[in-house]
């Protein structure tokens, strides 16, 4: 009974904190056109500031993992979510490239959730429940963006886009003091002796740290790989799917808000069906597989969404794209952390994540380019439907060489 709530305690957490620092990644999408407008710059460009987010988070994969031995898990995700209110409130300065920096401080604060809630997890979770407990999660995700989603567009209407980013980190701040009591039993087995050094944090070499950590295990390589093309996925529909429904079918912000909200919330209950799925069959990469070709006939149905649609049609694809396109991440973790060697969960998470935000970068930054150069909305949701079949090619690939590699041992 001391293990179970001892780990049940730490999922709380995590839980919570997963929540809070997707809910700041989140802010920016959902409020996208006032910011862009408030910037004079061009309502696509809401896709850079969804990339220099994940790149604020691959820099802190590669650079500052040492902060998670160091400090703990607990307070390495509560240092994130105080590095995200900075950069919310930094966004308040109003010009384009402060939004970028307060995109890069959002997403560098995002990065201990992923390392710290795995480490914590695979230390505690029970074995045959893991793939469960890692999409519990990563629930957290989708939560938080479905609480941005109900939230933000009121703040925006009652407050402005500043009051609305001031009135969010305030609510942030609150939620990360509440697991203060929790910090001393979670990080009890913190390495106090291990020194933090800020020059790592813009050494150019760190960027071969996730390469060296994977270069030698093909699946892990292949899983990595599935997790960019489903990341790019993800990412594009966060970023543009607000902005695509406000330009092309003339809905109000608080409209596509809900509509963002029900495809958050339908992930929620995606990854806890995802999760229980993995382990019911005991295969995390048949469960990907299944994921990635309904991730693409959902892009494809988003793509034809016209403005003759009813409302109730709308809402529901939100939620099917919510259920394939988002589910996959608690499933892909727990597969990572199987694969991963003992001693080695915490790098080779971290490593894995990097590359899933290699996605995260590509994908709406590549999907607002396309826009900028005239191709249209449908076409370019019709292009990323077949990104998802690619991961499902590497996921295929990578059960050919574990099913190798055991016949072999």
């Amino acid at each position: 009974m001391k293990d179970f709530r001892l780990w049940f305690w730490a999922l709380a957490a995590a839980v919570l904190m997963q929540t809070l620092t997707a809910f700041l990644t989140r802010i920016f999408p959902v409020m996208g056109p006032a910011l862009t407008s408030a910037a004079g710059v061009p309502a696509e460009y809401i896709g850079y500031l969804a990339a220099m987010n994940s790149v604020g988070t691959m820099w802190y994969l590669v650079a500052a993992c040492d902060l998670l031995p160091r400090l703990g898990p607990l307070r390495s995700l509560q240092l994130g979510t105080v590095i995200g209110i900075g950069g919310l409130l930094f966004a308040l300065v109003g010009t384009w490239w402060a939004l970028l920096l307060a995109s890069l401080l959002i997403g560098f604060g995002y990065g201990p959730s992923p390392t710290a809630g795995s480490e914590v997890l695979m230390r505690y979770a029970p074995p045959k429940h893991r793939s469960l407990v890692f999409s519990v999660k990563q629930s957290g995700v989708p939560l938080g963006g479905a609480i941005a989603g109900l939230l933000v567009p009121v703040l925006l209407a009652i407050a402005g886009w500043k009051g609305a980013c001031v009135a969010s980190a305030v609510l942030v701040l609150a939620m990360t003091v509440l697991v203060e009591p929790l910090r001393a039993r979670i990080d009890r087995a913190r390495d106090r002796r291990r020194t933090l050094r800020l020059r790592d944090l813009f050494d150019p070499r760190m960027l071969g740290t996730p390469f060296r950590a994977l270069s030698h295990d093909r699946p892990l390589l292949l899983t990595a790989t599935a997790s960019v093309c489903f990341a790019a996925v993800q990412g594009s529909l966060f970023a543009f799917f607000v902005t695509y429904l406000i330009f092309r079918l003339d809905v109000s912000l608080a409209v596509a808000g809900i509509a963002f909200s029900i495809m958050q919330l339908a992930g929620v209950g995606g990854r806890l069906m995802a999760g229980w799925a993995a382990d019911r069959v005991r295969s995390a990469r048949r469960v990907l597989i299944g994921l990635g070709a309904a991730s693409s006939l959902a892009i494809v149905t988003i793509a034809l969404i016209s403005a003759s649609w009813p409302g109730w049609s709308i809402q529901l694809v939100a939620a099917l794209a919510g259920v394939a396109s988002t589910s996959w991440n608690g499933v892909f973790m727990a597969e990572v952390s199987q694969l991963a060697p003992d001693g080695r969960v915490g790098a080779v998470t971290a490593a894995a994540t990097f590359f899933t935000f290699v996605g995260y970068v590509i994908g709406p930054a590549a999907f607002g380019w396309a826009l900028t150069q005239g191709i249209a909305y449908t076409s370019a949701f019709a292009l990323l439907a077949v990104v998802p079949l690619c991961g499902v090619g590497a996921i295929a690939l990578a059960t050919r060489g574990v099913a190798h590699a055991a016949s072999h041992s």
